[in-house]
């Protein structure tokens, strides 16, 4: 039915994966990319085909094209560098495209080079965000887009379902068959540049809103503050009264009336009964030297908020006519994006006159490489274990530590995969975390080991002094191990 989502209709899927095993089943991947919450698989031939699949809040569809996603959708989505999916995928055949009985998943299968088995890619069409799986031939998971995954993504599709080019799935003219892919691909790409013209006019409208209302109340606290220097001159007149004729001024009273020193009229003074009469002096003074010393400060500083507020509204003007473009408009909030960037990524104040202090450039720490591919990490000293745990390690990477003695803290770097470590390598960083560490004269050392973001440092606690839970524990023999080298 025209205008209706194709993704969203049984006929209309059946339609596409009739396209696809028509001309696309028997050829190979050669490159998988994938970002937040899609994915797209290259497919050779004489012109390369891409099939993109997205599970994203708003975006649930799948299509394929010729040529790469949109440059100003590509800079929406993001990409990662080097995706988990193309370890499985890359140089595969895909032999299979099909749906599950009665459900809107798509499944492509993928044959297996000698020796590994067959794999089934997943994707659920239903759902505000849906989901990709990957599944090996005995049904187990490999991999997934999101979690919690619906029971459905955990099911091998039986074999018939996927059907081939001139089986069951029945042939399919080539007009047709562009036809159909030209449909997807049509109301595909409007859908996810629609859904990403909104994502992104919130976001921005809520960061231009905070900046705002973050203007407001500062210039609100400002001109109280300005309020409150404008009354220096006063502060000094009472506390000049006061120290006048401080021995007339009793003990715990709450107001006393004192003459002038410059003309002899009464002045009443308010008092802190709980303070003597010449802390009372005191704290007149003070505030006659805040007031006195602040006032060209805080006028300065209210006037730049000032400025800041009404540019901040001058861009809600402009981002509300972005909205109403009819075309480009993705393009054109990045444009717009890119332009304001300081603004919707302000720098923290620094007080007038006040220079940032320097980065101290990161300390080197003692490096090592083991079977030249995993970097280890550790600490010369309090300070530098300090550095290296609490403020240098990724929270995905793995801290070592001699259990206990006194010794360097370990971190071994995962890049955000630590279940990929092999427990070689896990022991080859404990032998130098033992070696490290004042026990490096025995012959085995107990070394715990756990992922550093359940490494905590007490509070007030000394340099180099660290707790971790979820922990475990080998026993290491202290030295350089084969395979690690310095580095």
């Amino acid at each position: 039915m025209p205008g209706q989502r194709p993704w969203r209709r049984q006929d209309a899927l059946e339609s596409l994966l009739r396209c696809w095993r028509h001309s696309l089943v028997g050829r190979q991947i050669i490159r998988v990319t994938a970002g937040s919450g899609w994915l797209s698989l290259s497919v050779a031939g004489r012109e390369r085909t891409l099939l993109y699949l997205l599970a994203r809040p708003g975006a649930v569809l799948l299509w394929d094209a010729s040529d790469v996603l949109p440059s100003p959708m590509r800079a929406c989505l993001g990409w990662i560098k080097r995706p988990p999916l193309a370890s499985f995928l890359t140089d595969r055949l895909l032999d299979g495209a099909g749906m599950l009985p009665g459900d809107r998943v798509m499944a492509l299968s993928f044959s297996s080079p000698p020796g590994e088995g067959r794999l089934t890619l997943l994707h659920q069409l239903f759902g505000t965000r849906g989901n990709v799986t990957l599944l090996d031939e005995e049904g187990r998971l490999l991999w997934s887009l999101r979690r919690p995954i619906h029971t459905l993504l955990t099911q091998l599709p039986p074999e018939a379902v996927f059907g081939d080019a001139g089986g069951p799935a029945g042939s399919i003219e080539p007009a047709d068959c562009a036809d159909v892919r030209g449909r997807f691909r049509t109301q595909a790409l409007a859908e996810l540049t629609g859904q990403l013209e909104t994502e992104n006019l919130a976001r921005l409208g809520k960061t231009l809103r905070n900046e705002e209302r973050a203007a407001q109340r500062l210039i609100g606290n400002l001109s109280r503050d300005l309020a409150e220097a404008d009354r220096g001159e006063e502060y000094r007149r009472l506390a000049e009264t006061l120290a006048a004729s401080l021995n007339l001024v009793p003990r715990g009273s709450e107001e006393v009336e004192l003459p002038s020193p410059f003309d002899g009229r009464p002045v009443r003074i308010p008092l802190d009964p709980a303070l003597e009469p010449a802390a009372n002096l005191d704290h007149y003074f003070r505030l006659a030297r805040k007031a006195e010393r602040g006032r060209d400060q805080i006028a300065g500083r209210l006037e730049s908020a000032r400025t800041r507020l009404a540019f901040c509204q001058a861009r809600k003007e402009e981002l509300a006519a972005l909205a109403g473009l009819a075309e480009n408009r993705l393009a054109a909030l990045l444009d717009w994006q890119q332009e304001n960037a300081e603004l919707l990524r302000p720098a923290p104040w620094t007080a007038p006159g006040r220079q940032p202090q320097a980065v101290e450039p990161g300390r080197p720490f003692r490096r090592y490489l083991v079977e030249g591919k995993w970097e280890v990490w550790v600490g010369r000293n309090n300070a530098e274990n300090d550095e290296l745990t609490h403020h240098r390690a990724a929270p995905e990477d793995i801290w070592f530590h001699a259990q206990a003695v006194t010794g360097s803290h370990v971190i071994l770097r995962t890049g955000g995969k630590p279940e990929l470590i092999p427990g070689r390598v896990l022991a080859k960083a404990a032998a130098l975390a033992a070696l490290h560490s004042k026990a490096r004269h025995s012959s085995l050392v107990p070394v715990v080991y756990t992922r550093r973001k359940y490494v905590r440092k007490p509070r007030k606690s000394p340099p180099g002094t660290a707790t971790c839970i979820r922990e475990k524990s080998l026993f290491a023999e202290p030295g350089v191990p084969p395979g690690v080298a310095p580095a």
